[in-house]
């Protein structure tokens, strides 16, 4: 075979390979950006004067701005998504207050994570916010459920005021 037909049977084969690995990435991005619907479409059982993120927010972020989403709620090398600090969270709690605390650490999610993955001129949470509420959060945990319960609520408050929702 002469060197011409070996460069670019290589050239299609590389280029074929290039083409599957694209997909199988636009594959898995499709199939965890459907699992972060599913977890957060979940029925819950949220308490009174608790404001839920509107149930279309994550149609109205970009296809990189939903990457972002999806590195919030799973979390990247070195650093815990939102669903690890949720569990965490959540298992401070007694049984019975766990349903009720598992949905506002979800819809905390929903607000926080879709707001901070959008481009950073026009977002309204921040990375050191995001430093901020996961230490109030760990001091809290090392007291007491109740105390991790107020953090929650004031974080709640804190998004809720810069989204504008209250």
């Amino acid at each position: 075979m002469g060197f011409l037909k070996k460069v670019s049977l290589l050239t299609a084969i590389f280029s074929s390979l290039l083409c599957a690995q694209g997909n199988a990435v636009q594959v898995q991005e499709n199939r965890q950006m459907a699992e972060s619907k599913q977890y957060n479409q979940t029925p819950q059982v949220v308490p009174e004067g608790f404001i839920p993120a509107p149930p279309d927010l994550l149609e109205t972020l970009s296809p990189g701005e939903k990457k972002w989403f999806q590195r919030f709620q799973e979390g990247v090398p070195l650093f815990s998504g939102w669903k690890t600090i949720t569990q965490s969270v959540v298992e401070r709690f007694p049984e019975n207050e766990r349903e009720q605390r598992l949905a506002i650490m979800r819809e905390l999610g929903l607000k926080i994570g879709s707001e901070w993955s959008r481009d950073d001129h026009v977002r309204k949470v921040d990375t050191d916010m995001l430093r901020h509420w996961g230490k109030e959060l760990r001091q809290a945990g090392a007291e007491n459920h109740l105390q991790i319960a107020k953090v929650m609520f004031k974080i709640e408050r804190e998004v809720n005021s810069l989204l504008h929702l209250e």
